[in-house]
C-alpha cells in the first residue's frame, strides 16, 4: 500500500522540545457526542452534529526504561501528579507532520523487569484542558 507511515518514527516531546522517548503506543480520542434527542424524532436518536463532551486525548505508550533526564522526568511527573505540555508528533514526510499537542499529565506507570533482559516503562500520557491538532499536509 502507498503512504504507509512506521509507527517507530513517532516521538513524544515534552514542553521544553526535549525528546522524552520513542516507543510503541496507542493514541485515542475520546469525544462523547451530546444526545438531543426528542419526541419529535419518534424513536430515533438524534445527537448535536460538531459538538462532544468529555473531550480528552489519551496516550498509552511503552518505552525502553533508561536513565536520560527528560525520561525520569516522566516518571517523577507521575508520581507527583505534574503536568507538562507533551506533543506526540507522526513524521509522514510531508511538509507538515501530524502532530497533537495538549497539557497532559503523565498517569499508571509501570517498569516490567524481566530477568535477563530490558526493562521497559508502560505510561499513559492523559490531555488536560484543550488538544492542538495538526493534521498532516502534504
Amino acid at each position: 500500500m502507498a503512504n504507509e507511515v512506521n509507527g517507530t518514527n513517532a516521538i513524544i516531546t515534552n514542553g521544553t522540545g526535549a525528546i522524552v522517548g520513542q516507543g510503541t503506543g496507542t493514541l485515542t480520542w475520546n469525544s462523547s457526542p451530546i444526545d438531543i434527542s426528542n419526541k419529535s424524532n419518534g424513536d430515533n436518536v438524534t445527537l448535536m452534529a460538531g459538538q462532544g463532551s468529555g473531550k480528552q486525548l489519551q496516550y498509552a505508550c511503552d518505552f525502553v526504561y533508561n536513565t536520560d533526564a527528560q525520561f525520569q522526568k516522566v516518571s517523577n511527573d507521575a508520581f507527583a501528579n505534574t503536568m507538562d505540555t507533551y506533543t506526540i508528533t507522526i513524521p509522514a514526510g510531508g511538509s507538515t507532520d501530524e502532530s497533537y499537542s495538549a497539557l497532559m499529565m503523565p498517569t499508571g506507570l509501570s517498569v516490567a523487569m524481566p530477568h535477563g533482559d530490558k526493562l521497559t516503562s508502560s505510561v499513559t500520557f492523559l490531555s488536560s484542558g484543550t488538544v492542538t491538532h495538526v493534521p498532516y499536509s502534504a
